[in-house]
């Protein structure tokens, strides 16, 4: 037996006694266990765990100038946040241990409100042109999202073609009505019905980066990483917003066909969403200004719950959990085996440039 097939035996095995016992094991924060890339920190030489680790860059200068975010800027935070996330000297290097040139490769946005909380236009091209210099083609990166008119308010113009990066939605520009037809013919089981899946992902891309935003949620709680899968690349998400969307956020993305694609999530922390949510209204808008980097959906999505709570407070808002719709679903997905949810658990690194 090889070690890699021994380390996807231990994996299997610690995921389920998680499960069952409800405690992971310190041994999860052994990284050597999970990769053998360059994942080490090159400060202190020190092992880093891609599994629960989530860097959370932030800039002293304002991001945002003259109502745009600046794309030098973004592109210093991009390059200290994958290098520390994954343990390299340099960005080609951190590119490179995630993706090769030879893969096509998805950037999933969530454009619902990010005309307003902007900065995925300036995050997207950095990633493309990061993924540029690493030798990745432009015409095998596809830009993509659920709806054709969340692209569009969120800057992107569309190119099917076969020069350029690619942008365009599931829908096509038809709507919900039109999911259906830019979805998987194929159905696959959540456990808690059959769900049809774009075709982009399925079909059109080897393998995801998760670009999400930070920001509070009516139904679920808060919508950072876990949500904009679980509910933007189904074609009948409104059949899982029951119960605070849970179990079914946590169910959607254990779907093999959906968590064996993602490589990389990146939360546009620009600016972030306190209350109100989805939807978002400036009043209750605040400029973060970071960028958060992560392999695990739950350790980010935990991390971003705490931060808009931390900013609830300094509203004198109520808790997340004191209201109507609580985020519980990211405990769930911890339970699905998705990631760390324990704080305790997750190496939470600031950096600030």
């Amino acid at each position: 037996m090889d070690k890699f097939t021994t380390r996807r035996e231990f994996m299997k095995g610690l995921y389920a006694s998680t499960l069952l016992g409800g405690v992971l094991p310190q041994i999860l924060l052994t990284p050597d266990l999970i990769s053998d890339n360059e994942n080490q920190n090159p400060e202190t030489g020190n092992k880093l765990n891609p599994l629960s680790f989530v860097v959370d860059v932030k800039s002293k200068r304002n991001i945002i100038k003259n109502l745009t975010p600046d794309i030098s800027i973004i592109k210093q935070m991009m390059n200290a946040g994958i290098t520390s996330l994954t343990g390299t000297l340099t960005p080609e290097k951190a590119w490179s241990s995630l993706f090769s040139q030879e893969e096509r490769i998805g950037i999933k946005i969530n454009g619902l409100g990010s005309d307003t909380l902007i900065g995925n236009y300036q995050i997207c091209w950095a990633i493309v042109d990061a993924l540029k210099d690493i030798g990745v083609p432009e015409n095998n990166i596809i830009v993509w999202d659920q709806y054709q008119h969340h692209l569009l308010s969120s800057g992107f113009r569309l190119n099917t073609s076969f020069k350029g990066v690619r942008i365009y939605a599931t829908d096509r520009g038809g709507g919900p009505e039109a999911l259906d037809s830019g979805s998987s013919l194929k159905e696959y089981d959540s456990g808690y019905g059959a769900v049809r899946i774009s075709k982009i992902l399925t079909e059109e891309v080897d393998s995801l980066i998760n670009l999400c935003l930070l920001k509070d949620h009516g139904l679920a709680g808060v919508s950072i990483a876990l949500k904009n899968i679980s509910h933007g690349v189904i074609s009948h998400p409104d059949n899982f917003h029951d119960g605070s969307c849970d179990p079914f956020i946590g169910a959607l993305n254990a779907i093999p066909e959906i968590k064996g694609k993602i490589r990389l999530h990146i939360c546009n922390a620009v600016l972030g969403l306190f209350d109100k949510g989805p939807m978002p209204n400036k009043r209750f808008l605040w400029d973060y200004n970071g960028i958060l980097f992560s392999r695990d959906p739950v350790a980010m999505d935990t991390i971003g719950m705490n931060i808009i709570e931390k900013k609830r407070q300094e509203k004198n808002l109520p808790s997340l959990f004191n209201r109507a719709t609580v985020p519980i679903h990211i405990e769930t997905a911890a339970k699905f085996g998705l990631g760390v949810h324990d704080t305790n658990l997750i190496h939470h690194k600031s950096i600030l440039i």
